[in-house]
């Protein structure tokens, strides 16, 4: 994966998968240790639609660079990763 605003190359080590429901991963410089953050995708049927979760956690980072960043990964944050997402299904399904 290729960050947006650096251009940085990320490895995602997918460690929880549930096809459909759950996608987990853990990014990393490319051949290196993750750094202990967690995001995660859970999805959900519910009428009409589905229902995503998208969570973030840095409870186990170990690399103290990392924590000022962590800590900016606000919920709006998340949310307006949730809102790209339902913008490129919607956009994909009027094809």
């Amino acid at each position: 994966m290729r960050l947006t605003r650096s251009g940085a190359v990320r490895e995602n080590r997918v460690v929880e998968f549930d096809e459909g429901r759950l996608i987990a991963w853990n990014p990393a410089e490319v051949g290196g240790t993750p750094p202990g953050h967690l995001w995660r995708w859970q999805l959900s049927d519910v009428d009409g639609g589905t229902r995503v979760v998208h969570t973030y956690d840095w409870t186990a980072l170990t690399d103290p660079h990392r924590v000022v960043r962590a800590r900016s990964t606000t919920a709006d944050k998340l949310a307006a990763s949730i809102d790209r997402l339902a913008a490129l299904v919607e956009t994909d399904a009027r094809r």
